[in-house]
């Protein structure tokens, strides 16, 4: 059984997310190669593949537990790589775009809210429900949109994959263990797409920090503020709204699949939650981290998002436990044996 597993586990959660990180972190590290005066451009292109990593992840992630599906699918969730899909897609377009940050939000909310609307449709649905969900990817896009602002790039990454981990937790709980391990591959392409950059973000520091040492200081300035460059001027690959928005519109997509196919005590409050749980980044104290190193703001945005996710994810849990001990004696399902069982 431990090596079913694990040889499961590597090819529908370790592969996607390597292809999904090396989508995402190819694009950081052509800009860190380059000189900072030929950056514009390639910082543009690495935006593109910011937006793509985690469709990337996920789709590859499907096709490798599912396989290919034909139009219309036989199953109604078998439409989400085609949804995710045209989400990178108009993410990636949209990003390449100079604009304000509230324009391309409010393109790629109104196109993929529009589109879920009207062609994501998942069992017992009705037509506030589909409201809803356009509704959501309105509102949690705005939500990520701003904290996308709010945060570095290092920050913004960790905490759409705590989000995306912890819809897949509950998914399991849900018993939609195969969809679970798909969001968990979306978290690993994120994480480690977010620590590649900040090991690239952290020698941009250093280097500038350098350059900034070696240039004689100003009458008057401070020495010590002259060798500290801002934290954006660390920023190899800012995120933008679209990629933001993109990545949003998804996770309330996988939330409601989760959700219209939900065997377990995994309640609507729960799957929202965890998609507004990055909200509680932007009320972190910025004059208090004014002087800190980057990887304390950090720290502080994704802790208090894991912990809103972890809580969560403690109550679902114990509610199911809850029903089971009300249910002892029942013959009960293991999601995982499940899983592999369908896999197979």
């Amino acid at each position: 059984m431990l090596p079913e597993v694990a040889l499961y586990l590597v090819k529908v959660l370790v592969l996607p997310a390597l292809l999904g990180l090396a989508v995402g972190g190819f694009g950081v590290l052509m800009v860190a190669r380059r000189a900072e005066a030929d950056r514009a451009l390639v910082v543009r292109r690495a935006q593109v593949g910011q937006a793509l990593a985690a469709p990337v992840a996920f789709v590859a992630s499907f096709l490798l537990e599912v396989g290919p599906v034909g139009l219309p699918p036989a199953e109604r969730w078998h439409v989400l790589p085609y949804a995710v899909g045209v989400a990178a897609l108009v993410g990636a377009v949209v990003s390449r775009m100079r604009s304000a940050w509230w324009v391309q939000w409010s393109i790629v909310a109104v196109i993929l809210g529009g589109l879920a609307w009207k062609f994501v449709v998942f069992p017992a649905s009705n037509p506030y429900i589909q409201a809803g969900l356009f509704g959501s990817i309105v509102l949690v896009g705005l939500l990520w949109s701003a904290v996308a602002r709010d945060a570095c790039s290092v920050g913004m990454a960790m905490m759409a994959a705590i989000v995306f981990a912890g819809l897949g937790v509950l998914m399991i709980l849900a018993n939609f263990a195969s969809l679970g391990v798909m969001a968990m591959a979306v978290a690993a392409a994120l994480a480690g797409f977010g620590m590649v950059s900040g090991v690239l973000n952290l020698r941009e520091l250093a280097r500038l920090r350098a350059a900034a040492s070696s240039q004689p200081v100003a009458v008057g300035a401070d020495p010590a503020c002259a060798a500290c460059p801002a934290e954006a001027a660390c920023e190899l690959v800012p995120w933008t709204a679209a990629a933001a928005t993109t990545l949003a519109a998804i996770a309330c997509v996988l939330a409601l699949c989760g959700h219209a196919y939900n065997y377990g005590e995994v309640r609507p409050l729960h799957w929202a939650a965890i998609l507004l749980s990055p909200f509680f980044a932007l009320l972190v104290c910025k004059p208090c981290l004014r002087g800190a190193k980057p990887i304390v703001g950090v720290a502080w945005r994704a802790g208090l998002c894991l912990v809103v996710v972890l809580a969560t994810i403690i109550n679902a849990a114990s509610r199911g436990g809850s029903e089971d001990g009300a249910a002892a004696g029942s013959t009960g399902s293991d999601p995982m044996a499940d899983m592999l069982e369908e896999s197979k």
